[in-house]
């Protein structure tokens, strides 16, 4: 994957569905198929900066149209404005998937089960973004990494991740809640991103599990370093307590935001620190 790549191939003489992104602050990621239809909204002001071989099919005041590449691969167009401010569009075109399908490049995927209750949001992923060991440090959000959401199966590269457009804003705008609530965080510590169905079903976790589909994590705060919660009551300790203080934050969180989805605690064990698990999957679980 070469991430420093702004080449964006695009056709015109095919056009896939159209999705509609907006920009957010800094670095934005949008996760597309081979040549879908993309239209872009960016801030007034902005125009396209340097970049090589791109052509937009169509640019108004506030929005960009343009194809993905037909090459899966992890593209990046600069936005800039008159003062050098900038936004980076990202663009991840996903390897194709078939739900029969059980590797990609000899990497173990696993089976899909059918559809939990026959919902959308528990459709098999149609593609997955390709990762080679140089891609591990790349942000794919301006606070997360993509080493933190790979599957911890073990395997040589390429590795192949699946994360949805919701799952990684999310991500984004729950760090800026806790620190408007006063949480002293820099960035989110992770225990688990995106499970592939054959490591789900290794370590005994459920069939539908949501870490299956790109918008599901098991999350901590650790800006001291030591693998472990934070102390986030401020009772002196790093204990229970505090995953509680994380989980009550989460759920402020849902109520006051677009996402709707799971929350579960999870108490230190003797092999892993506490941790609160999100995910978008689009109707309210709580444990």
């Amino acid at each position: 994957m070469a991430v420093n790549k702004t080449i964006f191939l695009l056709s015109t003489a095919l056009l896939a569905v159209l999705s509609h992104y907006a920009v957010a602050d800094t670095l934005r990621t949008v996760v597309v198929n081979p040549n879908q239809t993309i239209k872009v909204e960016y801030p007034q002001g902005y125009a396209v900066g340097e970049h090589e071989h791109i052509n937009v099919n169509n640019q108004d005041d506030e929005h960009l149209y343009f194809n993905a590449p037909m090459t899966p691969d992890l593209y990046r167009l600069e936005l800039q404005n008159d003062q050098g401010t900038k936004h980076t569009i990202q663009v991840a075109v996903k390897v194709p998937f078939t739900a029969t399908s059980k590797k990609i490049e000899g990497y173990e995927i696993g089976s899909y089960p059918s559809p939990y209750k026959g919902l959308e949001q528990y459709q098999a992923p149609d593609g997955f973004i390709r990762v080679m060991q140089s891609d591990l440090d790349t942000y794919i959000t301006k606070n997360v990494q993509i080493k933190q959401l790979l599957c911890k199966q073990t395997s040589g590269y390429p590795k192949f991740l699946y994360v949805n457009d919701d799952g990684l804003t999310m991500l984004e705008d729950l760090l800026q809640f806790l620190k408007g609530e006063g949480v002293n965080v820099t960035r989110f510590a992770f225990i688990s991103a995106y499970r592939t169905p054959f490591y789900n079903r290794s370590i005994g976790n459920g069939r539908h599990s949501r870490h299956q589909y790109g918008d599901a994590f098991d999350l901590y705060i650790d800006e001291n370093g030591n693998k472990r919660m934070d102390d986030l009551n401020g009772d002196g300790k790093e204990d229970a307590r505090d995953v509680d203080t994380l989980y009550a934050l989460f759920e402020k969180f849902h109520k006051q935001s677009r996402y709707i989805g799971g929350i579960g605690r999870y108490y230190p064990k003797s092999h892993h620190g506490g941790f609160v698990h999100i995910d978008n999957r689009g109707f309210k679980a709580r444990w």
